[in-house]
């Protein structure tokens, strides 16, 4: 019995269960996007082509349970020299850089460049923007000049970060009546009782 190599899930393709698609940095630049830029066979058609400054990440082909999806996509430059935010087609968000790029080596060479992104969604009615929990790591080449003759490809990781732990309130301690404290100079009712008198023990060390 002949097994399906794949199976397409809203336009991407859903590996069978048990299996993930867990790429090194290394292998992602090397084996994926650097054949994707010279047009050369890739090992497999796992990453589809889609255009991740198209629409909302709610939107964006796949299994939507699956914690890290990838796609191929032309790199887009920022369109405000302020923030380099990236607006996506849609107009009801954009994408903003939070870390600085950091290099990929493999063999001793740079191969590639690597920085993260984090979605902002906009109201039509108001100018304001919220960030939201959705991430992107662009992966682009570097040190290969002539694949600028295929585009500008980049491979994006696109994932959901998890919602942080919020802090215990701690509960103020109720206490009962019995437990009150007094304090000097209380008007309560019940004050603490009076010392008691010193008795012919205490003044001479004997009982008379």
């Amino acid at each position: 019995m002949e097994v399906e190599k794949s199976i397409m899930v809203n336009g991407g393709m859903k590996l069978p269960v048990g299996y993930r698609f867990h790429p090194t940095e290394q292998e992602l630049i090397l084996h994926y996007l650097l054949p994707k830029a010279f047009a050369s066979p890739l090992p497999s058609s796992i990453i589809p082509v889609f255009d991740v400054f198209f629409s909302h990440p709610l939107t964006f082909p796949g299994d939507q349970k699956e914690r890290q999806r990838y796609f191929f996509c032309k790199k887009r430059q920022e369109v405000s020299s302020n923030d380099h935010r990236i607006k996506i087609s849609s107009g009801n968000g954009y994408w903003k850089p939070i870390r600085k790029e950091r290099d990929i080596t493999a063999c001793g060479r740079t191969v590639g460049i690597r920085r993260t992104l984090v979605f902002r969604g906009t109201n039509n009615s108001s100018s304001s923007s919220n960030k939201t929990r959705w991430c992107m790591t662009e992966y682009c080449l570097a040190g290969f000049s002539s694949t600028k003759v295929f585009g500008e490809w980049a491979v994006y990781k696109v994932y959901k970060r998890k919602e942080p732990k919020g802090r215990r309130q701690r509960k103020p301690r109720v206490r009962d009546a019995e437990e009150e404290e007094f304090t000097i100079g209380s008007n309560h009712e019940f004050g603490p009782p009076p010392p008691s008198p010193p008795t012919s023990a205490d003044e001479s060390g004997s009982i008379i």
